[in-house]
C-alpha cells in the first residue's frame, strides 16, 4: 500500500472512528441487554466479553468495507456527484458482511444451532448498521450544505452593505421644472419625500437638523430619480421615506404612520405598503 493511501486510510478512519466506535457500543449495548441472541453454550464464564465481540466485529467490518470503498468515500459528493449504485454497494457490503460475520461467530464461538428466526434476528440488527451511517453521513451534508449558505448569504449581504454604503454616499440632484430650484444632496441626507398638488416637498438633513424645501415636480418623477437606492421606500401614495431615518411603526386602530428619527414628521403608511414596510424594518 503507498504512502498516499495509507494517508488517505488515516485520514478517512480519524474522520469516521467515532461514528464507527458509537454504531459498535450502541449494538454491544442492544446486545447486552436485550439478548437476541441465545447465550447458553457458550462454554467460558465471562459472557459480556464475548457479546462484546459483536461490537468487535461492527467495528472491524465497518474498516474493512472502509478500506474497499476508500476512493468512493474520499469524494466530496454533493447532489449532483451522488451515486446511489455505490452508495447501496456501499451499504448491502456492510450489511452482508456483518450478517456473515454474526452467523459464524454465533455458530463457532456461541456454540449455536443457526436457525431461520435466528439469521433474521442477525439480518435485522445488521442492517441497523448501515442506517445509522446513512442517517449520520446525511446529516453531516445538510450541516455543511447549511453552513456553506450561510457562507454565501453573509457574503451576499456584505456585498449588499457595501454596495448600500457606496449609494448613501453619492450625490444625487432631485431636479425641478424650475431649474434653479434643483436640489444637489447626497442620498444619505434624504429623509422623506411627500407630494404636495404640483410641488414636492424634500425633508432632508442639514447641521444636525431636518429642512424641507419645496421643489416644482411630481412624486413620481421624484421615485424614479430615486429607484436606483435600495433605501428608499414608498409608504403611501403621497409618501416615499429612507428606510435608515425611520425610527419606529406606529398603529392606532386601522391607521399606521412612520415616526422618522430627529424630526417630529410623520409618515402615513397605507395598507397597499405596509407588508413591504415591515419587511424592511
Amino acid at each position: 500500500m503507498s504512502n498516499n493511501c495509507i494517508n488517505q486510510f488515516i485520514a478517512l478512519s480519524g474522520k469516521y472512528f467515532k461514528t464507527y466506535l458509537g454504531i459498535s457500543i450502541s449494538v454491544f449495548l442492544f446486545i447486552l441487554f436485550f439478548q437476541p441472541f441465545p447465550t447458553a453454550n457458550f462454554e467460558f464464564d465471562n459472557k459480556q466479553l464475548y457479546i462484546a465481540g459483536y461490537g468487535l466485529i461492527v467495528f472491524i467490518i465497518q474498516v474493512i468495507v472502509q478500506i474497499i470503498f476508500q476512493t468512493y468515500l474520499l469524494q466530496d459528493k454533493t447532489d449532483e456527484e451522488y451515486n446511489p449504485i455505490w452508495n447501496s454497494l456501499y451499504y448491502f457490503l456492510l450489511v452482508a458482511l456483518t450478517s456473515v460475520a454474526f452467523v459464524f461467530y454465533l455458530r463457532y464461538v456461541g456454540n449455536t444451532s443457526i436457525t431461520f428466526n435466528l439469521v433474521l434476528r442477525v439480518v435485522v440488527i445488521s442492517v441497523s448498521v448501515p442506517i445509522t451511517l446513512h442517517l449520520k453521513n446525511a446529516l453531516s451534508f445538510t450541516t455543511e450544505k447549511y453552513k456553506k449558505l450561510l457562507d454565501e448569504n453573509r457574503l451576499m449581504q456584505d456585498q449588499l452593505n457595501q454596495f448600500t454604503e457606496r449609494s448613501l454616499n453619492k450625490v444625487v440632484e432631485l431636479s425641478s421644472d424650475n431649474e434653479g430650484d434643483n436640489l444637489m444632496i447626497q442620498v444619505s441626507e434624504i429623509v422623506f419625500v411627500k407630494s404636495a398638488d404640483n410641488y414636492v416637498e424634500i425633508g432632508f438633513k442639514e447641521g444636525g437638523e431636518v429642512r424641507k424645501k419645496m421643489i416644482r415636480n411630481t412624486l413620481k418623477n421624484i421615485e424614479n430619480q430615486l429607484k436606483e437606492f435600495n433605501v428608499f421606500t414608498r409608504t403611501h401614495r403621497s409618501c416615499i421615506v429612507n428606510i435608515q431615518h425611520i425610527e419606529k411603526l406606529n398603529k392606532n386602530f386601522s391607521t399606521y404612520w412612520l415616526t422618522l428619527a430627529d424630526t417630529k414628521e410623520t409618515v402615513p403608511v397605507s395598507r397597499q405598503y405596509l407588508m413591504a414596510v415591515k419587511d424592511l424594518l
